[in-house]
Parts: structure tokens; sequence; C-alpha cells
């Protein structure tokens, strides 16, 4: 019997399924999409799963797979988080680097490089943020971090497969540009 039919029967083994197959890659979307924030993005993780079990009711397999259905939850559970930190000033998550945790930056070798090394990434994220629209890096996010296809992201976003082709073409070209400019 398959995992989403287990779920509208209340099986109380499916719920720990549901956890351990999609949790942490839930999590890993969530935290990608919110800027690396990992306490957020395991709220938003386990808000997802809980919904899906509240919900699971409404799980139409005829239009979307399992995991699809709940990367649409958790898009929108993002979304809702996304919209409330816009409206609050503070310093990204991606930029908050406990004291403490200063030391475990390093090999052990130069710490001040693997510092430069991590902002550098950062940044470069960041100039990505800054240039893609938000439907551009999440299509890029769901493509080639979550590794879903088109057909999925479509369904997730509400969009045509070749809206979501567009979508990622001109993501991956913007991407390219930027990077190349901001090169060695």
């Amino acid at each position: 019997m398959d995992l989403a039919r287990r779920l509208q029967q209340a099986d109380s083994s499916a719920h720990a399924e549901l956890c351990r197959r999609f949790g942490a890659a839930l999590h890993g979307f969530a935290a990608s999409r919110l800027g690396g924030d990992e306490e957020l993005a395991e709220e938003i993780a386990v808000e997802s799963l809980a919904a899906a079990v509240t919900t699971i009711g409404r799980f139409n397999p005829r239009k979307s797979t399992l995991r699809g259905w709940l990367y649409g939850i958790a898009r929108r559970l993002i979304h809702i988080e996304l919209r409330k930190q816009s409206r609050r000033k503070s310093v990204p998550a991606w930029a908050r680097v406990p004291i403490e945790e200063l030391p475990e930056l390093s090999d052990g070798d130069d710490m001040a490089a693997s510092v430069t090394a991590r902002l550098d990434a950062q940044r470069q994220i960041s100039d990505l943020a800054c240039i893609l629209l938000d439907t551009e890096m999440e299509v890029l996010t769901l493509h080639y971090v979550e590794q879903l296809s088109l057909p999925e992201i479509g369904r997730i976003m509400g969009r045509s497969r070749r809206a979501i082709d567009s979508l990622l073409t001109r993501a991956r070209q913007k991407a390219r540009e930027r990077l190349s400019s901001n090169g060695p």
C-alpha cells in the first residue's frame, strides 16, 4: 500500500515513514530558500510534514506526486515566512556567525582564509538573489538542489512545463553572466 493511502487511513507507522523519507529533503529546501537559517528551516520542515498529515485528505495523486505535494506545502510556508521577514529589519541569516563558531570555520591552517571563502560564497549567492526573480531562484533550487523534474516543479509552482523551462533557462543565463562578471 502506498504511503499516501496509509496516511489517509491514519496508519501511525506512515507518519514516521513520511518524516524519514521527506524530512531532510524538505529541511534542505527550506534552508536554501531561507538563506541558510537552519532553525527556521527545521520549523518549516516540521510544519510542512504536520500540515501534510492533517490535510492528507486533500492530496490527489492524479494531480501530483506525494513528493511534489509536500514541496508545495513547504513552498507556501516559506513564502509566508519570507513575507514576515521582509517586514522586519534584521541581519540576514546567512550573515550571522556566532563568535563561538569562528574556530570551527577554519580547518586549522588559516582561519582568515576560511572565513573569507565562506563570506565570498555567501556574497555570490546574495548577488544571485539580488538579480534573480524569486521564481527564478526557486526554480534553480528545486531543479539543482532538490533535483525535481520540470513537470514536478511546474505542478508545485502552478505553471506549465514550458514556463518552468523558460524560467530555468533565464535563471541559468543570469547566473552565468553574474558569476562570470564577478570571476577571479
